[in-house]
């Protein structure tokens, strides 16, 4: 029976959760974006960017793009750990169940291996191929790429677990309460 409240917790699991999927549509937004100005054929921005083809417009807007993901996803790795810690905290202080705490701590070392491994790399590689033409440096791209894939595979797999540890909460908390 789970005798501590347990909606400290799921707040902090579904927050998580949320975090993770806003973050997925930042880093789709930014290019996006990035396109669909090239592409408005805005006066006052040809005007400022005087000669710059559209394509030089793309590359410098897609390059923009690229250190606003960096900075974002540097800074989200770092407040991911923290708050992995408090979250395994409290899956530890409700006694909500070994499989609930064993999962989370699971998303802790993932996100650890991202902010110190993952992410650092993905950012050094991307930033050597960001203007290097496209038959440059396959063995830096092919490594990017490698990487780029990892974060993607992980992050999904921690959401993944994120949800199956709120399941797990929820079930021991239900469970709990009936035998009350």
């Amino acid at each position: 029976m789970i005798r501590r409240p347990v909606l400290p917790l799921l707040f902090l699991l579904g927050a998580w959760a949320g975090c993770t999927v806003f973050m997925w549509q930042v880093a789709i937004q930014n290019f996006a974006v990035a396109e669909d100005v090239v592409a408005s054929g805005n006066v006052g921005l040809g005007a400022a960017v005087g000669e710059l083809s559209d394509e030089g417009l793309r590359a410098a807007l897609r390059y923009q793009a690229s250190e606003v993901n960096r900075l974002f996803f540097s800074q989200w790795g770092w407040i991911q750990i923290p708050l992995a810690a408090v979250t395994l905290f409290l899956a530890w202080f409700t006694g909500c169940g070994r499989a609930a705490t064993v999962v989370i701590a699971a998303m802790l070392a993932i996100v650890t291996v991202l902010a110190f491994y993952v992410v650092p790399e993905t950012v050094l590689l991307g930033r050597l191929i960001d203007f290097a033409p496209e038959a440059d440096l396959p063995d830096v791209r092919g490594k990017f790429w490698t990487l780029h894939h990892s974060y993607t595979g992980l992050d999904m797999l921690k959401f993944a677990l994120g949800l199956g540890a709120a399941g797990l909460v929820c079930r021991a908390t239900f469970h709990g309460s009936a035998k009350s």
